[in-house]
């Protein structure tokens, strides 16, 4: 029975179509959540027990009711309509009047907040975890070719000399720059938003900050109607994040794929990487790099739909936000694969330095001959004319020597001074932070599954 009914709720072909229209869809998604509603109902439990709306008893029995259903989870169905309906139906079969109890003081409303709060967090530690690993894997490749000569490109022509180093360090720093966002993108989802029931508060107490406690979250959502209002509005804000760092994985894509081509040749691909035609035996094909490009768009896609679905909505709550569930949920977990597979793709380069080094041509040194005039006394407006005026005559230039023009280009995160250590120790210092936020949240969880409540009442 849904949560809602009554006996005088009698189910038709009608019924049943709303149940499909309503449900059906959004089922598989609340199936990955029946573990956090089932940890979100244990704390909800004991906070109820402390504050006195159960006895410590029923709590108790509560909890060990929530213990074997966490062992072996229901699976949700459309008729059950949401997993919070299938996990009540579970406890109130296994403990009667006792088990529909548990619904006091809460709503559907701010259990679906909970639950994709605390799935959200988890996959944002494992995103982070993931994003670390891929900017090791280019620091790493950076160092490898520190000094590597490679054309550096604007507008997809020959620009300025630069090194395969520049280029990996470039995406490690780019991808360690979105972990700032990320860190207050946790944050955001740290903040518990159970006790404000469908959006105005229950007619009792509830200590709302105890609840919070006991799911490892850092802070209250303090406002109730705010955060039912933020159902939609914090899931924009994760997905756009994500949005950010998968633009750093699409652009490395498209790069490997252009510079693994037959037209530049200055990588090649591992082959575990790559697929076959079905019809060319000679052709090994980008695919993975290719779908890195792809999801790209697919989670900026996914922001969109969030943003699309939630704009105009007035005071509180409404179902339309049910559809941004699947929307966040894809952008994890596509972000997460994306992320996951950057390591393999980066190790397994081969990077080709005799093609690197045909391609450095003596056009990609002009702007250092506007330098030595600049040293010479000329300013740099009047030694611009006069190189551009030489090339115009055909003047031939003059390839100076790797390391002579390393070293003109000695400035922090040129070319010849690429900071690989600060990057390092960027990288460790995240490393550190986002596996203590790991720690926390599991060891929490794990106590909160095991029993055990620490302060606030009798065990």
């Amino acid at each position: 029975m849904k949560l809602w009914q009554t006996a005088s709720d009698e189910p038709d072909e009608l019924a049943e179509r709303v149940e499909r229209f309503t449900a059906e869809a959004d089922v598989g998604h609340d199936q990955t959540l029946v573990r956090y509603d089932i940890l979100g109902s244990m704390a909800h439990a004991r906070m109820l027990g402390e504050i006195g709306v159960l006895t410590h008893q029923e709590s108790a029995r509560l909890h060990r009711a929530l213990q074997a259903i966490l062992e072996n989870p229901p699976e949700v169905t459309p008729e059950d309509e949401d997993v919070h309906t299938a996990v009540e139906n579970r406890l109130i079969d296994e403990l009667g009047d006792l088990g529909a109890k548990l619904h006091t003081g809460r709503s559907r409303n701010d259990q679906i907040l909970v639950d994709t709060r605390l799935f959200t967090k988890d996959a944002l530690i494992r995103i982070a975890h993931r994003a670390i690993e891929a900017g090791e894997s280019l620091t790493a490749l950076a160092r490898q070719h520190e000094r590597m000569p490679m054309p550096g490109e604007t507008h997809t022509r020959q620009a300025m000399p630069s090194t395969v180093g520049l280029w990996a360090a470039a995406y490690a720093e780019g991808l360690s720059e979105t972990l700032g966002p990320l860190e207050a993108t946790f944050a955001l989802n740290d903040r518990c938003p159970l006790g404000a029931a469908a959006g105005y508060g229950a007619p009792r107490y509830l200590d709302r900050e105890r609840t919070a406690e006991l799911l490892g979250f850092s802070d209250v959502q303090t406002n109730v109607l705010n955060a039912i209002h933020s159902r939609g509005s914090v899931e924009f804000q994760t997905v756009n994040t994500l949005g950010t760092m998968m633009l750093v994985v699409g652009r490395l894509a498209e790069d490997l794929i252009r510079f693994s081509s037959e037209a530049f040749g200055f990588f090649e691909l591992p082959e575990a990487m790559t697929t076959g035609s079905s019809i060319m035996p000679h052709k090994r094909n980008p695919d993975v790099a290719e779908l890195l490009r792809a999801r790209t768009g697919s989670v900026i896609a996914e922001g969109t739909q969030i943003a699309l679905t939630m704009k105009g909505l007035s005071q509180g709550y409404h179902r339309d936000t049910q559809e941004t569930k699947g929307a966040l949920m894809r952008a994890l977990s596509s972000t997460e694969a994306s992320l996951e597979m950057l390591p393999s793709l980066v190790d397994g380069l081969t990077v080709n330095e005799a093609r690197l080094r045909d391609a450095m041509r003596p056009e990609l040194f002009v702007t250092d001959r506007v330098f030595n005039l600049v040293d010479d006394g000329v300013s740099f407006r009047e030694a611009y004319r006069q190189v551009k005026t030489e090339l115009a005559n055909g003047t031939d230039g003059k390839m100076p020597e790797t390391e002579a023009w390393l070293a003109r280009r000695s400035s922090l995160g040129a070319p010849g001074n690429l900071g690989l250590d600060r990057l390092d120790e960027r990288l460790a210092a995240a490393k550190t932070a986002w596996r203590a936020e790991s720690e926390t949240l599991s060891s929490t969880l794990r106590r909160l599954a095991d029993g055990q409540f620490g302060k606030g009442g009798e065990r």
